[in-house]
């Protein structure tokens, strides 16, 4: 029997295509695809009322205009400030108003479609799991010393459905040694994909792609160090297709990172086409997104 890759392109559903299933499906999994739909309802005629508890909530005069504020906000802070007050009128602690976990779930969609698909080889039912991990994360985030929400929140939320899928340790390690996303990574997916909500990024699909691998022992932890300082240094140099490896593999690109790192050019190009090549029969073999 042949790969996925041996599968003609016509058979195989497009990646945006595929996208969109799994967008369709997290929000209705979560009650969320219709804005006429329950909580989303009560979200909206409570909204007025969370103004009066929350004025940091009067940034927007409806909660539908919200993703377009968030969309458009350069203060990042003030976004936060935004989410952790839908976190504290969500939780059990605070004002425990479902109807506001479905509004800050609601609000973390995009980035929840992102990790989604990332993990979409890894099981038929990901998309599920995800839906019940971002509810539960949303509805006990801890507002009170919490910060960095829609990170943190994401981020736990992809935690809790590797462990489900038995995917908490790779290649012998712990699942706590094996946790490859910090918040900063988390965020950084969040106000990309707040920035773009149509379809992530290549810095995010980039990291959606090593997250895996590290996870699957296809690469180290200093492999996707290394391929970050690279990637980036590409994507300054403005180098596409160089050596057959998207640029990666460029002359300047190489030195820039080996001057960064202390060691030769040479050795900087071994080991990013080792990982590259790893990565691409990975890619084969397990349908790793890409």
């Amino acid at each position: 029997m042949g790969t996925p890759a041996d599968t003609p392109a016509r058979e195989r559903p497009a990646v945006s295509t595929r996208r969109k299933e799994i967008e369709m499906s997290v929000a209705t999994q979560l009650g969320l695809n219709d804005p006429d739909r329950e909580v989303l309802v009560l979200a909206r005629d409570r909204w007025r009322h969370w103004q009066g508890q929350h004025p940091v909530l009067l940034v927007v005069d409806e909660l539908a205009d919200l993703p377009g504020w968030m969309t458009a906000q350069s203060d990042r802070e003030l976004v936060d400030e935004v989410l952790l007050a839908l976190a504290e009128l969500a939780s059990p602690d605070g004002a425990d108003d479902v109807a506001a976990t479905g509004a800050l779930t609601w609000l973390l969609l995009p980035g929840a479609v992102v990790l989604a698909a990332s993990l979409d080889s890894c099981a038929p039912q990901v998309d599920e799991l995800l839906a019940a991990a971002l509810w539960v994360e949303a509805r006990t985030f801890p507002w009170q010393r919490g910060r960095r929400v829609a990170a943190n929140i994401l981020m736990n939320a992809r935690k809790a459905v590797m462990r489900d899928l038995g995917l908490g340790a790779a290649s012998g390690r712990t699942w706590g040694a094996s946790t490859l996303v910090d918040a900063s990574d988390i965020q950084d997916l969040c106000d990309r994909t707040l920035q773009d909500q149509t379809s992530p990024s290549p810095a995010v699909e980039l990291r959606a792609l090593l997250d895996w691998a590290c996870a699957g022992g296809v690469i180290t932890e200093d492999d996707r160090a290394l391929l970050v300082d690279v990637a980036a240094a590409a994507d300054r140099h403005g180098t596409r297709g160089g050596r057959g490896s998207g640029g990666l593999l460029g002359n300047k690109v190489s030195a820039e990172v080996a001057e960064g790192r202390g060691v030769s050019a040479l050795t900087i190009r071994r080991r990013t086409n080792r990982c590259v090549t790893a990565l691409r029969q990975a890619r084969t073999v397990e349908r790793i997104p890409a």
